[in-house]
């Protein structure tokens, strides 16, 4: 069912004062100052020990733009 474009406006006029008249203003408690800050070092050795996932998938996907390039570029070059 395809609405015209005053009945569209309406409601979505309606639908965002509804939304603005709802909100309670109120702001989060949460601050910046709440996060735990890891130290460096530690972050840096428990990214040393993660694992590579799908290493294999990702060469193949290298090694196939690189098979394509010049295919690419050949089709680049006929739009000119």
């Amino acid at each position: 069912m395809k609405l015209n474009k005053f009945v569209q406006f309406g409601f979505l006029r309606n639908y965002f004062l509804a939304k603005e008249m709802g909100s309670s203003g109120k702001k989060s408690a949460r601050k910046l100052s709440d996060i735990n800050v890891v130290d460096e070092q530690e972050l840096r050795e428990a990214s040393a020990n993660i694992e590579p996932k799908h290493q294999n998938d990702v060469a193949d996907l290298i090694n196939s733009y690189k098979s394509l390039y010049p295919k690419w570029v050949f089709d680049l070059r006929q739009a000119l």
